[in-house]
């Protein structure tokens, strides 16, 4: 009876244990997709004070054309950019959490007008995300043409 009793105690431990697990990565991934939602408006409307929050000092944000930049020059050349972004939308998201780091797949779709011109750009990102003192920052980038 004894050895019974200590069973289900154990099963119901673990189970329970189990689902407080996966309640917090749900509440992690969400954290996550919530971070990621965060840069895209950043990105959108270049919020530099947004960009500042969201992404290490120790950022590698690589663009499709191969370009790596750091914190600054990100910041930098997304400030600087001359046309007008008319959309931008991050489709086909997916989200992995471990622990304090994070991988995000989506596909990066975009609406811009340059000198009247329009044009649109849709690439593939890898993002890789982890959690600084509590808050999930922008580690590395890498977008690739599709």
């Amino acid at each position: 009876m004894r050895n019974h009793l200590f069973s289900i105690v154990f099963l119901l431990a673990t189970l329970i244990g189990g689902m407080q697990s996966a309640a917090a990565q749900s509440g992690d991934e969400a954290a996550v997709a919530q971070a990621v939602e965060s840069l895209r408006k950043a990105m959108f409307s270049r919020d530099v004070k947004g960009f500042e929050a969201l992404i290490s000092e120790n950022v590698s944000y690589g663009h499709s054309a191969g370009r790596i930049e750091n914190k600054q020059e990100f910041i930098k050349a997304a400030l600087a950019n001359k046309s007008v972004m008319k959309s931008l939308a991050f489709t086909d998201q997916t989200i992995k959490v471990t622990g304090n780091s994070a991988v995000v797949r989506n596909t990066y779709n975009a609406e811009n007008e340059l000198d009247g011109k329009p044009s649109t750009t849709k690439i593939g990102v890898l993002l890789v995300w982890t959690k600084e003192a509590g808050t999930w920052r922008l580690y590395a980038r890498q977008a690739y043409r599709l």
